[in-house]
């Protein structure tokens, strides 16, 4: 497949993302120009510190003023509200073991929850999806960030966009997402063993790292599903051996 194909192929599963990081962007450019960012310092910030929630957490902690205290506070909330991309990005080794020297550097920096949730699904799904077309999928959701932060630093004191709106649409974009990948019965039960180990985990702790800690339950309760499933298939498969052979 030549590269405008891949290209082509990446804009268009990138689409629903646009709408999500456009509007949630022009919000987090708004509030962290309000902070005393200028234009050049929004774009670098959002293309540097890939991450929508480091832009509402950033703009939040330095709306009392610009600390060396506040800073090192910035910083380690930012790493630990974003360490579950990194095992995203463990998730995609294999996947991606065709990216090679500045390429695998740039897909890591772009890795995002829906950016891999699509790079999963056409992982999946599309045969002729490789490595160079999830790293073009990560530039073109960093392109919308970039556009939605630019934007809201330009005009976000002319218009006044309320932050529930842009919750609703991300939050829309994650159901879109998650509905794409249910194809199986086993699928619908993790949805649900999902949804109910968030609200648990939810009710007693709100951190920096309780999305880790969900993913940590959720990954580990679908993997001994999954070899349990995969054990009573094998004893299955003998069993009708056996019967054949009597």
């Amino acid at each position: 497949m030549f590269r405008k194909e891949k290209i082509n192929k990446a804009f268009k599963m990138s689409i629903p993302i646009a709408f999500g990081y456009i509007s949630l962007g022009f919000m987090g450019g708004a509030m962290i120009q309000k902070s005393g960012f200028n234009l050049i310092e929004i774009l670098l910030m959002s293309c540097l510190i890939f991450s929508g929630s480091a832009v509402f957490i950033a703009a939040n902690m330095l709306s009392a003023g610009i600390y060396p205290q506040i800073s090192i506070y910035l910083i380690a909330t930012i790493i630990i509200s974003n360490l579950r991309n990194i095992m995203y990005s463990s998730s995609l080794v294999n996947n991606t073991k065709d990216l090679k020297g500045k390429k695998r550097v740039l897909f890591a920096q772009f890795v995002t929850d829906e950016t891999f949730a699509i790079n999963k699904i056409c992982y999946e799904k599309d045969k002729q999806w490789d490595g160079d077309c999830a790293l073009y999928l990560n530039l073109f959701a960093c392109l919308y960030g970039l556009i939605g932060n630019g934007l809201g630093g330009l005009f976000g004191q002319l218009i006044d966009i309320p932050l529930d709106l842009g919750f609703f649409m991300m939050s829309s974009m994650f159901i879109i997402l998650t509905v794409l990948q249910i194809e199986k019965k086993l699928d619908f039960l993790m949805l649900l063993i999902s949804i109910i180990v968030s609200f648990a985990i939810l009710s007693v702790y709100q951190g920096g790292l309780d999305l880790i800690i969900i993913a940590l339950i959720v990954t580990s309760i679908g993997y001994f599903i999954d070899k349990r499933l995969e054990r009573k298939g094998k004893l299955d498969s003998k069993h009708r051996k056996e019967n054949i052979c009597d």
